[in-house]
């Protein structure tokens, strides 16, 4: 197992340097600071020349990421012209903020999804498969941002009307007490989760129906084995693969910044960062989420490789 995480991880160094390479190239020729700068010329020549001499905009575009690396090793992620705050502390504020999304939507989905992929093997073709089979279909078909308003009016307007009371906010409320944050994040965790466990539940479904199938569940019934341990010690360990790809990339997006959904809700994440970096534009904030989510995405994914070989041991002798 040892060997088979070192080659891994050995393998994603390589992958790493490269993705961050291209998104930087990639940012910096779709995003020209120099825009607004233009328009005022020859007035505002002294502005004009420090974005240029910030940005090293007159070297190569296939330069300018080796200083950019130089500059984030040390730290220093750049300064946020739009939040007027460093970058660094941008990603690490806004990301905690994403985090509070992220990560139980990311644990309710995967243990939703999980619960209701065995149940629809094992009840396959019932009414309680066919109901499940609706609600995934509606939830894979709904906007995201949709669902998000629905809840929004459903508990901030409808909810409060009939019953005087206001469980939920539909925005983050600056306070210390875990009540009010709990009020805050659940309708924009519930949006999270529901778009999730819609696509992973039917992933799920049918990745346990084709293990439920095979020769070696056959074999372990005719063991004498309890359908229990059949379906969640042997069944389920293999059905899982597919899952923690999708577990991977998944997470990987949610901590990337939901836009949509922190958008509906002004959820302070990097979501609405990102929207208001790229309408600025503003270079280095493009820059430091880009490279975070990307960073993100990649080490996932390697944690995903190291899951498939705790999953399955004939991986890891490939």
């Amino acid at each position: 197992m040892l060997t088979y995480v070192v080659r891994r991880v050995l393998t994603t160094i390589p992958i790493f340097f490269a993705a961050l390479f291209l998104v930087h190239v990639g940012v910096s020729s779709t995003t020209d600071p120099l825009a607004n700068s233009r328009l005022c010329l020859p007035r505002c020549q002294a502005g004009y020349d420090m974005l240029v001499e910030k940005y090293e905009l007159d070297k190569s575009i296939w330069q300018r990421p080796f200083t950019w690396f130089g500059h984030a090793v040390r730290g220093d992620f750049g300064f946020s012209e739009v939040l007027g705050a460093p970058v660094s502390k941008v990603l690490l504020e806004r990301g905690g903020n994403t985090a509070i999304l992220a990560v139980p939507a990311f644990l309710l989905s995967a243990l939703l999804a999980v619960l209701l992929s065995v149940y629809s093997a094992r009840k396959q073709y019932s009414r309680g498969d066919y109901v499940l089979t609706g609600f995934s279909f509606l939830g894979l078909a709904m906007p995201t941002f949709f669902f998000g308003l629905f809840l929004q009016v459903f508990f901030g307007v409808w909810f409060q009307h009939w019953t005087g009371l206001k469980p939920f906010y539909t925005s983050l409320k600056r306070d210390d007490s875990w009540l009010h944050l709990l009020q805050s994040a659940t309708l924009p965790i519930l949006t999270l989760t529901i778009v999730s466990v819609a696509a992973d539940s039917r992933f799920g479904r049918a990745s346990m129906l084709e293990v439920v199938n095979s020769d070696y569940i056959r074999t372990a019934r005719a063991k004498g084995l309890s359908e229990r341990t059949v379906i969640w010690k042997h069944a389920l360990r293999n059905a899982l693969i597919p899952l923690v790809t999708l577990w991977a990339l998944g997470f990987a997006a949610l901590l990337g910044g939901s836009v949509i959904t922190e958008t509906v809700f002004s959820w302070p994440g990097l979501g609405p960062a990102f929207i208001a970096a790229l309408s600025k534009p503003d270079l280095d904030l493009v820059m430091g989420i880009s490279i975070f989510a990307a960073t993100v995405a990649i080490v996932f994914n390697l944690v995903a490789d190291i899951l498939y070989g705790v999953l399955d041991p004939r991986i890891r002798l490939d």
